[in-house]
């Protein structure tokens, strides 16, 4: 009773469900065994989805889809005191029309014209691409109502292509997932995760994907707390405040100041790497952009700026660091000296519906707006908070209670990062971003540094597309040598615009990234941006600790965020950077400094054991489908393989055979490295190959940062 058809020798009625015509039925059965269902460490119960699986692409974008809610045994009577007072189920996916079943029906039936419809062009295929929650799109998902106090779960899942990275976004509200404190959950294709929330905050609020391009393609919708009047617990009141004063500016910024490649010690606009984002010609705008970004101010004068200190040089773009401590209230005065509208929006704090800096539903007060998810429901109302206008000023309060502070599983600072929500795409990809802590309560010292670190940094890892930008058209006046000569849609010009930064910093350009050998280093690392932006940000040479794991790298998508802790113990420069190979390439990477402070930091490590591995460089002849007969069996039903596009050999295709270099270990245990906590591994690396290679390895410290090279030979 698998349901999905393939190639496994089974035969007549086993084969029964694996396909059901039209008009016909299958019962299947299937068996909710221990080992299928949650965990010791999962909820009661778990999320998991069913789907047709003849061809699960088309038949999952045909619509054929459905969730599976898997609990322990007993777990499921509705007297017991761990029920829910609502769940709701969400699937987040980018349905792919084009590859529906019915796609020429709907043609057919949909089109004025069907017989001028051209399926291979590019914008008929993306008008097809539906981001949608539930199948709904734009704010008109229904029945998503609550009360304030009760103890809902959510079921979330996503379906789809590469393109279904999504960063589901609860505005107002924070999450428990797998024990830890959460406003925004990473989903990908098959992706099951099941969250926890108890409203506080009565009001409309908006639950949206904070990936760029599924926020302008509509999968939003909106969830509504009610005030039920509960008997609500009592929370304690915000009684520290901490103020700070953040204006909008708008200021030219260098992606590479030193105009140098410090990873190659080429000019930026020489580097074959470097050269085509920051080349200055008739229609390369090159490595300067007018930008906004946040400053801070002494006081609500904002006559004087706030210096920063030598610690916080590695910020860069990002605005100033804001911190409080579980109990406490945050008053953000907010000036904006920009030319256009903006805001600011913060994850990880409780505010009122007043107070939030996004545009969408209904809020008192404000002037008649119809937001992001108007649905014909009702008119709705922009708040002032939503829209601060140049030259004027507003003051946010956000409350920092209990229940968004850290679980006993997090660390004692949650990394959330702020941003202007105006136009959350365009704000945030002209510079308007900066970082946000929510510490436990004694976390702190007096001077707002973290009492059990040492250092601390915070890092945005972003492609900043600076075609999504306000200021594009002015970028182009300042910087082009020739502004008439410019095309918008030009796929190379709008690559040179997409900055692939750290904290606004390209190719080593970053400063202030130095730190002491031993010392606790608190790592706050954030995502944003568009489906481009998945970044694995690795830290050469030395790990690190995050939710109970160690790591070398870390994670991020749009609008997630990571602590990492750190306790360096190899001295030198190393390199943080996003392992990604198109972000790589494009400068997503910057040099770190550990130095020996103190002289009795020396490693006293013994390494009694060595083990010795032998590994080559060889070239082979590599074939991806050396036979493919099941390939053939799989698709039997399909007009043709997909695999011939990958496989089938002519003049234009080269086929499944390709000429390759692979690593070939000359020793006894196979091709796995093996070792134990206290070994030294010694590598004898012979280069059999035609051009230079090295070995470099994750997760083991080395006698020097640099990668030795090994010649053919």
């Amino acid at each position: 009773s698998s349901g999905a058809f393939y190639p496994d020798t089974t035969k007549d009625l086993q084969k029964r469900d694996d396909s059901v015509e039209p008009g016909g039925q299958y019962t299947y059965t299937w068996d909710v065994t221990e080992d299928q269902g949650p965990a010791k460490a999962d909820a009661d119960c778990i999320t998991r989805a069913y789907h047709s699986h003849i061809d699960a692409p088309r038949d999952v974008a045909s619509g054929l889809v459905g969730p599976l809610i898997i609990c322990r045994k007993d777990t499921m009577n509705r007297d017991s005191d761990k029920h829910f007072d609502a769940e709701f189920i969400l699937m987040f996916s980018v349905v792919d029309e084009n590859l529906s079943w019915y796609l020429e029906d709907n043609i057919r039936t949909y089109c004025f014209e069907p017989s001028k419809v051209d399926k291979d062009d590019q914008d008929f295929q993306e008008s097809n691409k539906m981001h949608s929650i539930n199948g709904y799109m734009y704010g008109y998902l229904p029945n998503l109502t609550m009360c304030v106090e009760d103890k809902i779960k959510w079921h979330l899942f996503g379906m789809g292509n590469e393109a279904d990275i999504h960063s589901a976004y609860f505005h107002g509200q924070t999450l428990i997932e797998r024990h830890h404190r959460v406003d925004t959950i990473s989903l990908f294709p098959a992706t099951f995760i099941d969250a926890v929330m108890v409203p506080r905050s009565p009001g409309e609020w908006l639950l949206s994907c904070q990936v760029n391009d599924h926020i302008e393609g509509g999968m939003q919708t909106l969830f509504k707390i009610e005030d039920c009047k509960k008997s609500t617990p009592g929370h304690n009141e915000s009684t520290k405040i901490r103020q700070y004063f953040i204006a909008a500016e708008e200021i030219i910024w260098n992606y590479g100041p030193s105009a140098v490649n410090h990873f190659t010690g080429q000019e930026l606009i020489i580097d074959s790497e470097s050269h085509t984002f920051f080349e200055q010609n008739e229609t390369r705008i090159g490595g300067s952009y007018k930008k906004a970004i946040y400053k801070e101010y002494t006081d609500g004068s904002f006559t004087e700026h706030k210096t920063r200190l030598v610690e916080e040089a590695h910020l860069g773009l990002l605005g100033p660091v804001i911190k409080a401590e579980v109990g406490e209230r945050i008053r953000v005065t907010f000036r904006n000296n920009a030319s256009r509208p903006f805001s600011i929006q913060p994850h990880g704090v409780s505010y009122r519906r007043s107070e939030a800096g996004a545009r969408y539903g209904t809020a008192p007060g404000g002037e008649l707006h119809r937001g992001c998810c108007s649905t014909g429901r009702s008119l709705s109302y922009l708040p002032l908070s939503s829209h601060v206008s140049p030259g004027t000023t507003f003051t946010y309060e956000w409350d920092v209670p209990e229940d968004v502070g850290p679980t006993e599983q997090d660390p004692d600072c949650l990394t959330w990062l702020y941003y202007s929500a105006v136009d959350a795409v365009r704000d945030t990809s002209s510079g308007l971003v900066g970082p946000l802590l929510v510490c436990r309560k004694g976390a702190l010292l007096s001077s707002g540094k973290q009492k059990n670190v040492n250092m601390e940094f915070f890092l945005l890892a972003t492609v900043f597309d600076e075609n999504l930008s306000w200021y594009l058209d002015d970028n182009i006046l300042m910087f082009t040598l020739n502004p008439d000569k410019i095309d918008k849609d030009d796929e190379d010009f709008q690559e040179s615009n997409k900055m692939h930064s750290i904290n606004g910093y390209m190719y080593g350009n970053q400063p202030g990234l130095e730190m002491c050998k031993g010392s606790v280093v608190s790592w706050h690392l954030m995502g944003l941006g568009s489906e481009v932006d998945v970044h694995g940000i690795y830290f050469s040479e030395n790990t690190f600790v995050t939710k109970g794991t160690r790591r070398d790298t870390a994670n991020l998508f749009p609008h997630t965020v990571l602590t990492a802790l750190m306790k360096p113990d190899s001295e030198g420069v190393f390199e943080v950077s996003c392992l990604t190979t198109d972000h790589y390439t494009g400068g997503m990477k910057q040099n770190y400094k550990v130095k020996k402070c103190h002289w009795w930091n020396v490693d006293l490590s013994m390494y009694l054991h060595e083990k010795v591995y032998y590994i080559a460089a060889v070239e082979v002849e590599w074939d991806y489908s050396p036979n493919r007969t099941w390939e053939f069996e799989r698709h039997q039903y399909h007009e043709e393989s997909p695999g011939n596009l990958f496989l089938n050999k002519d003049d234009k295709f080269i086929g499944s055979k390709y000429k390759k270099v692979l690593i070939f270990l000359f020793n006894p245990t196979g091709p796995l490295l093996v070792s134990n906590i206290g070994d030294k591994i010694i590598i004898v690396f012979k280069n059999l190959a035609s051009r230079p290679y090295s070995i470099h390895a994750h997760g083991v410290k080395t006698d020097s940062s640099v990668v030795a090279v090994t010649n053919p030979g």
